[in-house]
């Protein structure tokens, strides 16, 4: 119907959004319509393609939909996607809460202007976090998860024969959206009714200098290194992972994409290494996080967790009855083989 009242009106229909970001917020919506360059092209020379293009959005010739544009890196350079759908939006004691509907991705979480997790690569992220360190780990029976607030790391660390999960998120509002919008990532809150999961609402850093209680395996699924974040990246909290580490224990966290941000892999690496602890870098490639590969980093006091040949990962793998979709035995060896320059700022294995 819209198409053919443009085609009546004289006029070609060659996008359909009228509620752009990315734009200083005084500007209007039909301005920035009007930056576009088909604008110029596809309007008559006479007038304003803005107020045209205002009046044909008026007319209900164009679609309403909104552009999201990624603030990590700020104006610099940046990612951004089209929301059909604004699900949640809010602001928690700690952040700002986003989620959106899109074509391409499916739901997608935004933290602070941050994309966080989509529905439709979140595996990639979450089975690489979770699966390495628990199959570094000699004999886990216990293991901590540090946020984690939309539950995928839960969800892959409960598919292993573990006895205790502790999942300490300071936000409870995600992991309440997120059962309710983003049910694939936590079995629709399933994964909290499983006796071994126990959830905790709380500041990590808090519950983790408070808590006597020592771990197999820790996992700090923590967001960028900003607002209630920042702490997470911090040579105290690190300590204080590692004394919270059963004896052969395994960290393993995120450590940002590291040709944008090769200062978190840098920092990350010598702060584990200053505690005494042997720590590398493994490699992931997940599309929503922009600007190429991934580092996590993983540490432990026993080297022979961080050097495990394909074989024997194959046969732990294969007699666990663990089922992934990206990872593998032969993945998990390979992603510690770094280019030179990457292993020139993370500094190998050491």
């Amino acid at each position: 119907m819209k198409q053919r009242r443009a085609e009546c009106a004289g006029l070609a229909v060659v996008f359909g959004y009228s509620k752009l970001r990315g734009f200083h917020p005084n500007v209007s919506d039909c301005s920035r319509l009007g930056h576009f360059h088909a604008a110029r092209h596809t309007f008559p020379l006479t007038g304003s393609p803005a107020r045209l293009l205002r009046d044909v959005a008026r007319d209900g010739l164009i679609e309403v939909a909104k552009l999201f544009r990624e603030s990590l890196y700020g104006d610099e350079i940046f990612q951004g996607f089209t929301a059909e759908e604004t699900i949640f939006e809010g602001r928690t004691p700690y952040q700002n809460v986003q989620i959106f509907e899109t074509r391409r991705w499916g739901k997608v979480l935004v933290l602070d202007g941050i994309v966080q997790t989509t529905d439709k690569d979140e595996f990639i992220y979450h089975e690489m976090l979770t699966h390495v360190p628990m199959f570094a780990c000699a004999n886990p029976r216990t293991a901590m998860i540090v946020g984690g607030g939309d539950g995928g790391i839960l969800r892959e660390v409960l598919k292993h024969d573990i006895e205790r999960v502790d999942m300490v998120e300071i936000d409870r509002t995600v992991v309440d959206i997120c059962i309710a919008q983003m049910p694939a990532h936590n079995d629709a809150g399933g994964i909290y009714r499983d006796p071994r999961a126990n959830l905790v609402i709380e500041d990590a850093f808090e519950f983790v200098k408070r808590e006597k209680r020592r771990y197999d395996v820790i996992m700090v699924d923590s967001t960028d290194p900003v607002g209630a974040g920042e702490v997470l990246f911090s040579r105290t909290f690190y300590e204080l992972c590692k004394n919270s580490l059963n004896p052969g224990g395994v960290l393993a966290l995120q450590d940002g994409v590291i040709f944008l941000q090769p200062h978190e892999a840098r920092g990350s690496m010598a702060g584990l290494r200053e505690l005494g602890l042997k720590a590398r870098c493994y490699l992931i490639a997940v599309p929503t996080y922009y600007g190429g590969n991934m580092t996590l980093g993983l540490a432990s006091d026993d080297v022979a967790a961080l050097t495990r040949d394909v074989d024997s990962l194959r046969r732990r793998y294969e007699a666990s009855g663990v089922q992934t979709k990206h990872y593998t035995p032969e993945l998990h060896a390979a992603s510690f083989v770094l280019p030179k320059w990457m292993e020139e700022i993370t500094g190998g294995l050491a």
